[in-house]
């Protein structure tokens, strides 16, 4: 009995089109993540498309699939018959964000601090030590939330859970975005993250969790502090 023959699958353009038109929308995303983790996008800023198309040398199709995405993602906010901004959060909608922080931070740190080689641990210490001793301007102070975001987007890297990674991910963003990193101030910090540091380089997974969780605390105590300084005023 003969084989029945298969026509073999036609690899076309047709086919290999939609898979390069998603992998641009992904780096259109992360563009612009990044731009908004930057400041180059601004909390309350309208987003003009076509300037942005231009800046970024796309078509609108592909910037129009990340907006929608970011939009979904709680960073931007599509406002009928006004357009698209990026979202502004007020500071009781910070409180919430810090406390999911506040429950998955020191997670992500106690799965890392089991994961982390001994040279990038290291690595984290002389990178933090350094910043202790620079005088907090502008620029060194975009350097220090460049830092930060990294270091914590790092640990849920490290960690080595995608859920968790993917939880995180929109959460930590949204914390640089509208805090600028942190709502202390970076010399109050940096000792924070030398003691998440330590635990890191000795493998202690319990007291990398809590140094995490202090860590966040102390942000969450603060926001809490300004949340009651905003109800009092909103509400006289």
């Amino acid at each position: 009995m003969s084989k029945k023959h298969t026509p073999e699958k036609d690899l076309s353009t047709s086919e290999t089109i939609p898979i390069q038109h998603e992998n641009l929308d992904d780096k259109v995303c992360l563009r612009i993540r990044d731009m908004i983790a930057r400041g180059t996008l601004t909390p309350g800023q309208r987003i003009i498309q076509e300037e942005l198309a231009a800046q970024l040398a796309i078509s609108r199709t592909p910037l129009i699939s990340a907006l929608k995405r970011l939009t979904q993602e709680g960073l931007l906010e599509w406002v009928p018959r006004r357009g698209i901004y990026v979202r502004s959060l007020d500071p009781e909608e910070l409180v919430h964000l810090y406390e999911l922080r506040e429950r998955l931070e020191p997670l992500a740190a106690e799965l890392a601090a089991v994961r982390i080689g001994a040279d990038e641990a290291r690595a984290m210490r002389i990178q933090w030590r350094g910043m202790a001793d620079i005088a907090d301007t502008p620029a060194s102070h975009a350097l220090f939330i460049d830092h930060d975001r990294r270091f914590h987007w790092r640990l849920a890297e490290l960690a080595g859970n995608p859920y968790l990674r993917a939880a995180l991910a929109p959460v930590n963003m949204m914390a640089s975005l509208y805090l600028q990193g942190n709502p202390r101030p970076w010399d109050d910090t940096i000792p924070d993250h030398l003691s998440i540091i330590d635990a890191l380089e000795c493998g202690d997974a319990a007291a990398c969790g809590e140094a995490m969780r202090r860590h966040i605390m102390k942000s969450l105590d603060a926001l809490r502090r300004e949340a009651d300084e905003y109800r009092n005023t909103t509400n006289r």
